[in-house]
């Protein structure tokens, strides 16, 4: 059976061919003949030749991220005869010796690229250079599309980069990679993406960065996170993740330079949270107007399990005021552990924590909220201060939108609109009514308790002449990653602000990791900054301050 099979093979593999050669044949004669009877013709669809990519901007129109056309020299170095002719013919005109040409161009096999990011004069000066001497078929001038970014690190990490292949990557740029550059259409020359406008703010934003870095000047942090939103409508107006890097080189930035820690960085909050908690203790009834004495330390016994919560000095008598105003650690914990697990925990669910908030941003985080049925003795007298709770700063912000808008909670948002080519909006920021998740009477007590803490309390560096501020320090411990203890690790300092205090506008919340200066305390590093950023809307006039008093401006 084999040996017949291998003497049968050529001829009937020969008699396949005949029969496809025929087919083929027949077809070809039948499509000549239609196209000569013009029943049947067919043209290739035109397909645009390029694609220019869409524009970043902020909500005021300030470009933020462009196309931009530059130039690129390469050598073919298969068709170079003479490299030290070849260098010496562009070097005065590209800023680079011979011997850094030549050694430029050893590094590739066949197609070397001596320079990028050249300026139109330049180029020109090149190809003249190139031509006269006869070097056309050796040296390439060409063109190429490249990313411009005006506002070079402000909001980095939040906008991100295009790279060398025309490929966003990070942030808005990688996010919206299809919408700011889709694909090529049929029956156009050139394809236009859409133009993105971002909710951000530049003039707010440059107020803040402006603070991130008197901060890392000052204290040497580990990372600076500092956000500010419209506490109406959600809309983040300013983001800073500190250490910046500048989009225009993003290709000597650190991938810790490019993380934009606002949203992928998890920890404990500290203090800050009690403005949370207090909230829901108010709601549920329990009775935080009874003065609660702070010794400086308290030990509670929960379910037959005895555990100590210190503060750092004696409070005396606390109420909820004072709570907030000296933020006692014993007082908020022994509210705390009246109410019930799932009653806490499905309260702190619905303000937005252990799970992601829904913006286009990478490497978005949930933060780490863990399920009652895993809580210990202690976890809910924890909790209650911003322990046992893993956040990142857009949920902090996030839940804070319920307090400015009297027990309501606003999503954020990050884009304003997207528009095409032709001017036409195709998308815009929708205005949502938000959700309950306190009453307005328990809103407008805490932010209350907040103005305390700035006139009387631990956040009088965030006081500014004129204004009504509602603020809430907190200075968290880090755990150490390596040791799982608190006892060798840093120091977190944050604060959060509303203001003006009697109709919220704008929510800032600061957070400092690692501080290295005079301090640890969010009083006296986040404070101050929140405060000098409330003077500067208000010189801005966004702010409006009492008619007789006037702004001190540093």
């Amino acid at each position: 059976m084999a040996r017949y099979s291998r003497n049968r093979t050529p001829y009937v593999f020969l008699g396949i061919v005949i029969v496809l050669f025929l087919i083929f044949t027949a077809r070809i004669a039948y499509i000549v003949v239609m196209e000569k009877d013009g029943r049947r013709s067919y043209d290739d669809p035109v397909v645009a030749s390029s694609v220019v990519r869409g524009r970043i901007s902020d909500r005021n129109g300030n470009v933020l991220a462009s196309q931009t056309s530059t130039w690129a020299i390469h050598f073919r170095l298969s068709a170079i005869e003479d490299m030290e002719y070849a260098a010496m013919t562009i070097s005065p005109y590209i800023g680079m010796t011979i011997d850094e040409i030549v050694e430029r161009a050893g590094r590739y096999t066949t197609y070397a690229l001596i320079k990028d990011g050249i300026g139109m004069g330049e180029a020109e000066a090149v190809r003249a250079a190139v031509e006269d001497a006869g070097l056309a078929d050796q040296i390439d001038v060409t063109r190429q599309q490249t990313r411009s970014y005006a506002s070079h690190f402000h909001a980095s990490q939040l906008i991100g980069f295009m790279n060398r292949e025309g490929v966003g990557s990070e942030g808005i740029e990688y996010m919206f990679d299809d919408v700011l550059s889709p694909y090529p259409e049929l029956g156009e020359s050139v394809t236009y993406g859409d133009d993105i406008s971002l909710t951000i703010d530049l003039d707010i934003q440059y107020l803040v960065d402006v603070q991130v870095q008197n901060i890392a000047y000052e204290h040497d942090p580990d990372y600076i996170m500092a956000i500010v939103a419209d506490a109406k409508s959600g809309d983040i107006l300013a983001m800073s993740s500190y250490p910046w890097y500048d989009l225009n080189h993003y290709n000597v930035s650190s991938a810790d330079e490019r993380l934009n820690r606002c949203a992928a960085y998890n920890y404990e909050p500290g203090s800050v949270f009690k403005v949370f908690t207090l909230a829901k203790c108010i709601d549920e009834g329990v009775d935080t107007t009874t003065p609660f004495l702070c010794d400086g330390s308290e030990t509670f016994t929960v379910n037959g399990n005895s555990f100590t919560i210190s503060c750092h000095t004696p409070h005396g008598q606390v109420d909820g005021r004072q709570m907030i105003a000296q933020s006692c650690n014993g007082a908020i914990a022994s509210w705390c552990l009246q109410l019930g697990d799932d009653v806490f925990y499905e309260y702190l669910r619905s303000l937005g924590f252990g799970q992601k908030p829904d913006l286009p941003i990478p490497a978005l985080t949930s933060g780490y909220l863990a399920d009652p049925s895993s809580w210990s003795s202690r976890t809910k007298a924890t909790l209650a201060f911003g322990q046992e709770i893993d956040v990142n700063a857009l949920q902090i912000v996030s839940g804070a939108t319920a307090i400015a808008n009297g027990g309501i909670q606003r999503p954020l948002n990050i884009i304003h609109e997207i528009v095409d080519h032709d001017g036409t909006v195709v998308w815009q920021s929708p205005e949502e009514e938000g959700h309950r998740v306190m009453s307005s009477q328990t809103a407008d007590l805490i932010l209350s308790y907040m103005v305390s803490a700035v006139e009387e309390g631990t956040a009088k560096k965030a006081a500014v002449e004129g204004i009504r501020v509602a603020a809430k320090t907190g200075t968290a411990e880090i755990v150490n990653p390596e040791t799982g203890s608190y006892a060798d690790g840093t120091n977190l300092a944050s604060t959060l602000v509303m203001a003006p205090a009697d109709d919220p506008q704008y929510i800032i919340y600061f957070a400092i990791s690692a501080p290295k200066g005079n301090s640890v305390w969010g009083a006296d590093i986040a404070a101050p900054a929140c405060g000098a950023l409330v003077e500067g809307l208000a010189r801005q006039g966004r702010i409006q301050t009492d008619s007789q008093t006037k702004i001190q401006v540093n």
